[in-house]
């Protein structure tokens, strides 16, 4: 039986590491004698309490102009003037003299990252720009592959499908290969891969390398740009800390004709590394938030990540189910940002099926509103019994999709041209990223959720999804081809316009996590009287809403001729249209 900590996904063991937790009492006495005993600063995030920022103690955050782009054509909140910005010398400062170190921004949580003292802690939570001091949380991870590492190299097969080797099935049962044919390759793409780390100089990325289509690297680890093993810090005892981050990206990436072929093989990279697989190594989640900002900010247009959170060193810290809700953990927040942001994020769902007391043992972020989650299936298209499932607290289906995840071909770090037979959800994720992938370049100003929906439209389970599957397998290629017309995110259409007996208005939702309560759609004359108004239950980003009226106002009488404006609050935004009503 294989073991569930073998299966393809980086995750926390489930081995508890207890904390020493101690009281203190605040005085600077007490705090010395602490200080003494040889307390030292733990990481920390600093949340600021928006109310008390004003936009002048604010300033630009230096984005790449492509992802400016993304923002303003495909965000949903792209007036979002927080998220585009960063505190200012003299907030930073502030926060500076009561920390021992400053590690970054975050501008998906609006929380510096940091070390403090317990008195700095004490110290921070009575600045009035400080919302709540949170203990980043931290857990201990084994990983061990589940196929041994070193499988030789297929011989190429004398079939029609040659030039993908072993990796025809998993990537048919998509119908990647019609794609393919079509000529999609993820061309113009821009996928961020957050990982363990990655062997660049496998054969399957030596076109990527050779193209310059390796756009950035960075490693959270130890702060640097090289995410290949360092060989004194990523030797561990599961093996080299980059062979998990290689298989996985090849999936999606690789390019070795008759050998192995991925499924958005033309796409430009981003890597990033923010996960240690050392049973002795401490992962943050911080660094994974980190990485999905820096991802965004170099403008990239798909998450592709296998990594996911749950359980942590102190068992007090661990994640419960009712946290699962979307919008509650920081990985999650940080994956509904850049979803608004404009960015398509595929999550492993987890292979914890079998784990967790409550329901399927679905991990954070795939919990997440904005997170395309990714289920694994065998060959046969059967569910993997691995595969982690919903419903999220709230009562979400997840995952969202499936993709083969069972015993699919990849890379491995054992030499430049290693292969071996993986499994797990860390595998049907890039599989569904690099769907995304071909989609986003056939549509390259569609919104995430347009691409998330199409995906799900053409799926396997797309008119009775359910907690397993989710919408099921997607068929990429009819994704790509069925002719659709998409609408503007910002505008309420109204049609006919002008119009005569009854009209009806069209629009998009803009928050990736819904409002709570009800809003309203309100129709006004041009002297700014209210004359109609609809109640609405508020809906996740991107579903369209059709409302029809017939032109009585609140008193059931026909309005007259002349110029009307509609409008929907929507969160903080308002959603606007105008048109002329001629009887």
């Amino acid at each position: 039986m294989t073991d569930r900590n073998s299966l393809g996904y980086l995750r926390p063991s489930v081995t508890r590491y207890w904390l020493l937790t101690i009281q203190f009492v605040v005085t600077l006495g007490t705090y010395q004698i602490l200080a003494n005993q040889g307390i030292h600063p733990q990481k920390v995030w600093i949340f600021l309490d928006e109310s008390q920022l004003s936009p002048a103690e604010m300033k630009p955050f230096q984005l790449s102009a492509r992802a400016r782009e993304r923002s303003l054509t495909k965000g949903c909140n792209a007036h979002d003037n927080l998220s585009a910005s960063q505190p200012g010398q003299a907030i930073e400062s502030i926060i500076a003299q009561n920390t021992e170190k400053i590690h970054f921004y975050s501008r998906a949580l609006r929380a510096y990252s940091a070390e403090a003292t317990p008195a700095q802690i004490k110290q921070l939570e009575f600045l009035p720009i400080v919302l709540k001091v949170q203990p980043v949380k931290t857990y201990h991870s084994t990983i061990d592959p589940n196929e041994p590492a070193g499988a030789l190299r297929l011989p190429k097969e004398s079939s029609p499908q040659t030039q993908y080797g072993a990796t025809y099935t998993q990537l048919a049962i998509l119908n990647v290969p019609t794609a393919h044919d079509s000529g999609f390759s993820g061309h113009g793409v821009r996928i961020a891969m957050i990982d363990a780390g990655f062997q660049k100089n496998h054969e399957v990325f030596q076109k990527i390398i050779s193209e310059n289509r390796l756009i950035a690297e960075q490693d959270f680890i130890f702060d640097d740009n090289n995410v290949s093993d360092e060989v004194k810090e990523d030797t561990t005892k599961n093996g080299p800390q980059g062979d998990h981050g290689t298989s996985v990206w090849s999936v999606i990436g690789g390019y070795q004709p008759g050998i192995l072929i991925g499924v958005a093989w033309g796409a430009e990279y981003l890597l990033a590394k923010s996960e240690r697989i050392g049973s002795e190594s401490i992962i943050e989640e911080d660094q994974f938030v980190e990485a999905v900002e820096w991802a965004e900010a170099m403008g990239a247009d798909i998450i592709s990540a296998s990594v996911a959170y749950r359980d942590f060193d102190n068992p007090a810290d661990d994640y419960q189910y009712s946290d699962l809700d979307g919008q509650t953990t920081n990985s999650a927040k940080a994956i509904n940002w850049a979803f608004e942001r404009g960015i398509v994020a595929v999550i492993s769902a987890g292979n914890e099926a079998n784990h967790y007391d409550d329901v399927g043992g679905l991990l954070t972020p795939a919990d997440a509103w904005g997170a395309l989650a990714a289920g694994a299936v065998d060959t046969n298209k059967n569910i993997a019994s691995f595969s982690s499932y919903g419903p999220t607290a709230d009562g979400r289906i997840k995952p969202d999709l499936c993709a083969p995840g069972v015993r699919d071909y990849t890379a491995t770090c054992s030499s430049t041209n290693s292969y071996a037979y993986r499994s797990g959800t860390s595998f049907s994720a890039p599989l569904i990223a690099g769907c995304a992938a071909l989609l986003v370049e056939k549509f390259p100003n569609a919104p995430p959720i347009f691409i998330a929906n199409r995906l799900k439209q053409y799926a396997s389970y797309a008119d009775n999804p359910d907690q397993r599957y989710g919408w099921g397998i997607p068929d990429v290629a009819l994704s790509i081809f069925t002719p659709i017309a998409t609408a503007s995110q910002d505008q309420i259409t109204v049609f006919p316009n002008p119009s005569n007996e009854e009209t009806f208005f069209f629009f998009h939702w803009n928050h990736i996590v819904p409002p709570t309560g009800n809003t309203e759609l309100s129709v006004f004359n041009i002297l700014g009287e209210r004359v109609w108004q609809q109640r609405l239950q508020p809906k996740t980003a991107g579903t369209a809403e059709l409302l029809y009226w017939d032109h009585r106002n609140n008193s059931n009488r026909k309005v007259s001729t002349g110029a009307y404006f509609v409008t929907v609050k929507d969160g903080s935004n308002y959603l606007k249209g105008k048109f002329l009503i001629i009887h």
